[in-house]
C-alpha cells in the first residue's frame, strides 16, 4: 500500500522514531460543555426513540442522530465477545514435543557430521635436546 503524501516526515522511513509518539499532546480534551449539554437531551431523544419504535415511522436520519447524541453523552455501549477457549492442550504438547525430538535429532547429525572417525594412536614422548 503506498504512503499518503500528507504523512509526517517521521512516519515515512520507519515509522516512528524510537521513544517517540505519533501523538505526543495526548488525546485532545473533552468538551465539558458540548457533553452537558447532550446530557441534558437525554431525556428528549429518549422520548423521540420510543416514539420512533413505536409509531413505525422511517425515520433512520433521526435515530442516527439520536444514538450520536446518546453516545456523545454516556459513551458507547459495551461489546461482547463469545470466546471458545479449548483447555485441552494434549495437541500442542504433541506438537512441541516432535519439534524438540526433531531439534535433538538434527544436533546429533550434526555431531556425527563433524566426528572423524579412525583409530586412535597413542603419542609417543619427544625429546627436546638443548
Amino acid at each position: 500500500m503506498p504512503r499518503k503524501q500528507n504523512e509526517p516526515e517521521a512516519c515515512k522511513a520507519r515509522g516512528f522514531k524510537k521513544g517517540s509518539s505519533g501523538n505526543p499532546k495526548g488525546r485532545p480534551p473533552i468538551n465539558r460543555e458540548i457533553q452537558e449539554m447532550c446530557r441534558e437531551l437525554t431525556p428528549k431523544v429518549v422520548e423521540r426513540l420510543f416514539d420512533i419504535a413505536m409509531h413505525g415511522r422511517n425515520d433512520s436520519a433521526s435515530v442516527q442522530a439520536a444514538t450520536q447524541i446518546l453516545d456523545r453523552a454516556w459513551g458507547r455501549p459495551k461489546q461482547s465477545v463469545d470466546v471458545k477457549v479449548d483447555h485441552n492442550a494434549s495437541g500442542l504438547a504433541a506438537a512441541i514435543t516432535a519439534a524438540q525430538d526433531r531439534l535433538v535429532q538434527r544436533a546429533v547429525e550434526a555431531t556425527r557430521a563433524n566426528t572423524i572417525e579412525g583409530t586412535v594412536i597413542e603419542a609417543q614422548p619427544v625429546e627436546v635436546k638443548p
